[in-house]
């Protein structure tokens, strides 16, 4: 027995010094130096002050320093997240996860953003360019300095990153584009339902292209004068909803130098600030889903051919040509073959997030969204002299015909654009005498607009809400606002609850759950609450409306989840006109019962004790690590180069650092806070222009892009709460100072 627990305790010595071996060399010596002294690029002494949540303040003497600055910290946090956001936009990542990931990339090589991001910087001039090229130097000292302690995903990747260049930061610009506009796609599932023998009208209806449709990604905004504070002054909140990702999406920053001093969430990988307050006035933005995309066919005018080379590790090389038409590559869809106009593709793209960065009032602030180019969106401004003000932006087809929901005949001129409709020409406001502006993905242009508009807004439930919300209450503190951004009552699903039980008492249905699911929606107050079984009931009978709906409308249906109107679903219910069904409320009753028997199977027999929260559920993981951690285990995917090692390891709570989640989550796709199984408010943010250290800004998980990191998801609990965490600004508590000297 001494032989036995020699050797036991001679091995668990192996392991524990091979465990802290590999935990020294691969997390250790990745982490971020935030404090003492490193020699940069730098003009002048700089340094970078980071708070309680590794905020970075940033303070130097030009702004080109401070940009530079900014690509440093930036490669410091999330480089991984960086490095393969520019991979998946330029479709460059089979080269190093291999074949799974060909499809991806051979998607996005067909939207050709990493030409047009080299087109981009290469026309890039003055103090744009600079921007850029500080932030790009910023980044690859990073990178020399850290060479050899690359974050852990590129280690167990095993490859060497590529230097960062300025049109790298415009490929994530145009990425971002990319993921908030994809009507084509839309356009063309419609043109194959049509020629599959479906119904044009119902198709039409079910697809608007100018009323509200169910998009996953939106956002709310909205900007209170000082008569509705309890200050005097303007309150400004936002909550962009995206994709969830591990690291956040956005990174807090503040850059302070010369006429810059501004703080709020950057996009990793570019310069300046995206959403957040200067010294004069804050800004938020929503997405205005203006459509920017049409798809032509009959274009056989060929202008070019682009080969494309895929590398696949551990496969063959792909390669082939596509194909450039008058109008933009040809794009390939359900067999579909068509050519792809894109405004994205046209015209310069100046970077107006410098001057919007640097503005001082509402003139210069409408100044720098007329160079914005686009993904078009809504901003809403707040300043310190008491102005509050809304303005659309981006580039907008000016088009001939009001239609552009299927794709178009490339041989009639009136299918053409004609250029851009005027940034003048935009809506715009600035000071309503309601003293409240809000905007949350929803149509902003007048019936009587003197342009056609087409777009796949959203329906104005959330809007609708926010103005209720906020009449509730005649004056607002800042903090406040987090009461608005947390609801998660939906005006859609309460009004459908009430459907499926007046139908079902006309049908007298003897089922004991049909009873039950009666009484629940009957004393259901519409909030979509964890908890409650009335939100899990509706939830599953609206995807069962839905389908019904697009059986009615095409024998063949596609996919249509993201494109289904609920407020298209309400108009039908409430006017029930003939040809869509005999029945309405059979339909309802059979939407409800298929909910029933689908709810039994998740949840048990009694629709009394179900539980929402078991039916929305949020995971937030890590893309590489995240997979290895879902069953307790560090178990690396199988084309991570050393799988095999690492296979045995275990560490129970490797899922805790690289993963949060699955978790309960409340609010749904209608409401304030929302919410489906991959979208969240990637942020939410509050800024009191009396006193900007009395604003806010809660991440979904951190600010650092390393798994074992305090700082990595230190947000989420107060971010899942609904706690706005303080945004500090003048008042700055130093945790840790890391300073900069210049170079000799």
């Amino acid at each position: 027995m001494r032989r036995v627990f020699k050797y036991t305790n001679a091995l668990g010595a192996v392991l524990l010094i091979a465990a802290l071996g590999f935990f020294y060399r691969f997390v250790w010596q990745t982490m971020p130096q935030v404090s003492g002294e490193v020699e940069a690029a730098v003009s002048q002494a700089a340094t970078v002050t980071r708070d309680a949540r590794g905020i970075p303040h940033i303070t130097a003497a030009t702004i080109e320093d401070a940009v530079y600055l900014q690509g440093y910290v930036h490669a410091q946090d999330r480089f991984w997240q960086m490095e393969a956001t520019r991979r998946i936009a330029a479709g460059e990542m089979a080269e190093i996860v291999g074949q799974a990931a060909v499809e991806s990339d051979m998607q996005a090589r067909q939207m050709r953003l990493r030409r047009v991001a080299q087109q981009m910087a290469d026309q890039a001039t003055g103090e744009d360019r600079r921007w850029l090229a500080a932030y790009a130097r910023g980044v690859n000292d990073w990178m020399r300095d850290y060479s050899d302690r690359m974050p852990l995903e590129i280690q167990a990747l095993g490859y060497t990153p590529a230097p960062w260049r300025t049109a790298d930061s415009l490929l994530l610009v145009m990425h971002m584009f990319r993921t908030l506009s994809s009507s084509w796609a839309t356009e063309a599932d419609q043109f194959v339902m049509l020629s599959r023998g479906g119904n044009p009208e119902k198709l039409k209806m079910l697809f608007p292209t100018r009323a509200g449709t169910e998009i996953q990604l939106g956002s709310n905004g909205w900007a209170l004068s000082g008569a509705r504070t309890v200050t005097g002054k303007p309150v400004l909140a936002g909550d962009p909803h995206l994709q969830t990702s591990w690291p956040a999406t956005f990174y807090v920053n503040h850059l302070k130098a010369g006429d810059l001093d501004v703080i709020g969430a950057s996009l990793p990988g570019g310069p300046g600030v995206i959403i957040g307050h200067n010294r004069d006035l804050a800004w938020t933005m929503t997405t205005l889903h203006f459509d920017v995309q049409d798809l032509y066919y009959n274009d056989a005018q060929l202008v070019g051919l682009e080969k494309e080379t895929i590398r696949v590790k551990g496969g063959r090389t792909i390669e082939y040509v596509q194909q450039l038409t008058r109008h933009g590559p040809v794009v390939e869809r359900n067999g579909l073959r068509m050519a792809l106009r894109w405004s994205a593709w046209e015209g310069k793209f100046p970077f107006a997030f410098r001057d919007l960065n640097l503005a001082r009032n509402w003139k210069e602030f409408r100044q720098a969204l007329s160079r914005f180019p686009g993904p078009c969106h809504n901003f809403l401004y707040a300043d310190r002299a008491g102005n509050i003000g809304y303005q659309a932006a981006g580039q907008m087809p000016l088009r001939l015909t009001k239609e552009s929901g299927l794709p178009l005949d490339a041989q009639k001129p009136e299918n053409e654009w004609q250029g851009f409709i005027p940034f003048d020409e935009l809506p715009s406001a600035l000071n309503p005498p309601g003293g409240v502006l809000i905007n949350a993905n929803q149509n902003p242009f007048p019936a009587n607009y003197k342009y056609p508009v087409a777009g796949i807004f959203t329906p104005p439930y959330r809007q609708r809400q926010i103005a209720h919300l906020i009449k509730s209450k005649e004056k607002w503190a800042a903090g406040e606002m987090s009461m608005i951004q947390k609801d998660v009552y939906s005006e859609f699903h309460h009004f459908l609850a009430k459907q499926l039980a007046a139908a079902a008492r006309t049908r007298k249905q003897a089922r004991e759950d049909m009873v039950a699911a009666v009484e629940v929606l009957d004393g259901w107050n519409g909030q979509m609450e964890v908890g409650q079984a009335a939100p899990v009931i509706v939830a599953l009978a609206y995807e069962d409306i839905k389908q019904s709906l697009l059986r009615s409308a095409t024998p063949s249906p596609l996919s249509y989840d993201s494109h289904f109107a609920p407020s298209v679903v309400e108009e039908l219910l409430r006017k029930r006109p003939k040809g869509w069904f005999a029945d309405y409320d059979q339909m309802l009753v059979e939407a409800l019962i298929r909910a029933l028997d689908a709810g039994a199977q998740q949840q048990g027999k009694n629709p009394k004790f179900w539980d929402y929260g078991r039916l929305s559920r949020t995971l937030i993981a890590n893309l590489v690590l995240g997979e290895a951690v879902t069953v307790g285990k560090f178990i690396t995917p199988s084309w991570m180069p050393f799988a095999a090692q690492l296979r045995t390891l275990k560490f129970p709570f490797a899922d805790g650092l690289v993963q949060v989640g699955p978790v309960p989550m409340s609010g749904a796709t209608q409401t304030v806070k929302q919410v489906s199984s991959r979208i969240l408010p990637a942020f939410r943010f509050i800024a009191d222009t009396a006193d900007w250290d009395k604003s806010y800004l809660t991440l979904t998980l951190g600010q650092s892009g390393h798994p074992f990191s305090r700082h990595s998801k230190d947000n989420w609990d107060a971010y899942y709460s609904g706690l706005p965490l303080p945004l500090a600004y003048d008042k700055v508590a130093a945790e840790s100072v890391l300073r900069f000297r210049p170079q000799p």
